[in-house]
């Protein structure tokens, strides 16, 4: 994962490098300028309390795609991609996490190292951002890829299968594999990749798996999750441990901070969530944990990195995470060296 997550923003030597920094603002409408060109249009909405972004946006051309790195600094909503724009995403978290909706009830989450794919041109779909979130996106103009289609596969595509919006990838995966060979190239090679033949090369072969994985997933049952509208006590408890899930906050102090008593609040997360408040916390402390640990730089240890996130117990914590991912701490850890 390190070829990913330094991508566009480190050089071949390691060093910090500015050469594809297209914006790097706290102003709506500087954002708005470049996002707008790289992506399409659309409409970002801050969630919680109004914040102004922290916002970095790099990114190059690998024949019609477009490889971005981009975050807000803040948790957003984004909605009403133009589907005029011709084009679609497929948007891979390497920090924090997303929330994808296909409609009003059905939404898939990534986190780091998964991947979704969407053709804004073809189908709805609005996306929510957390607060730590950090995306490397491949934009993609839909005609480019019909054609590819046409050509690879004989024929065109059945527009079903643009109408599909799915999530693939996941640590070990061939799209993580791809995409860090791709990103290695652009950082070795950014010339090659930018205007010889290189690109071309990458182009096709990212292309070809997309709409490989895309018929793969035409025909499989669609599983998503379903979403019930949680009244304003949950969202607010939601919210607080997203924030402060580090600090691991008691039953009392969400309650306290949805305002509401402990069996009020404990009665609406069984209703609306499925779960009670505290397994939410651990889940968003989980998550919080492996993703450190996907991303961890030289020195670090699961010991630290639990206890970062409240986990005094070390043994029950690495027992909870090996129930949750299926895997011992460790092993994360180490897979991630050995990338």
């Amino acid at each position: 994962m390190d070829a990913i997550r330094d991508v566009l923003v480190h050089d071949a030597h390691g060093r910090p490098s500015t050469r594809h920094r297209l914006v790097a603002s706290s102003e709506w409408d500087d954002i708005r300028q470049w996002s707008d060109q790289v992506y399409m249009p659309y409409t970002v909405t801050p969630l919680g309390k109004a914040r102004r972004p922290d916002s970095v946006l790099d990114a190059t051309r690998i024949g019609h795609f477009t490889l971005s790195r981009f975050k807000y600094g803040i948790p957003v909503n984004i909605k009403d991609f133009s589907p005029e724009a011709g084009t679609g995403m497929v948007l891979t978290t390497l920090r924090g996490a997303a929330r994808h909706w296909s409609a009003p009830r059905a939404f898939s989450d990534t986190g780091v190292g998964d991947a979704f794919v969407v053709d804004n041109s073809r189908t709805p779909y609005w996306v929510d951002f957390d607060p730590g979130h950090l995306q490397v996106n491949l934009t993609f103009e839909h005609d480019a890829l019909d054609r590819l289609h046409e050509r690879w596969f004989g024929g065109p595509a059945d527009d079903r299968l643009w109408r599909r919006s799915f999530r693939l990838g996941g640590a070990g995966s061939p799209w993580i594999g791809l995409l860090n060979y791709v990103c290695q190239c652009v950082t070795h090679m950014p010339e090659a990749v930018q205007d010889g033949p290189l690109g071309r090369h990458l182009e096709e072969m990212v292309g070809v798996h997309l709409l490989t994985q895309w018929r793969a997933h035409l025909d499989r049952p669609v599983v998503q999750n379903e979403y019930r509208l949680a009244p304003r006590h949950v969202l607010a408890a939601e919210r607080h441990i997203r924030e402060h899930a580090r600090h691991a906050p008691t039953l009392g102090e969400l309650a306290a901070v949805a305002g509401v008593s402990v069996r009020s609040l404990s009665q609406a997360f069984r209703e609306y969530r499925g779960c009670t408040p505290m397994e939410a916390l651990r889940e968003q402390r989980l998550q919080g944990v492996r993703a450190e640990l996907l991303l961890a730089q030289p020195g670090a240890t699961v010991r630290s990195v639990a206890a970062g996130w409240g986990f005094a117990h070390f043994g029950h914590f690495a027992r909870l995470f090996r129930q949750r991912f299926g895997e011992l701490p460790a092993t994360s850890l180490r897979r991630h060296r050995m990338q």
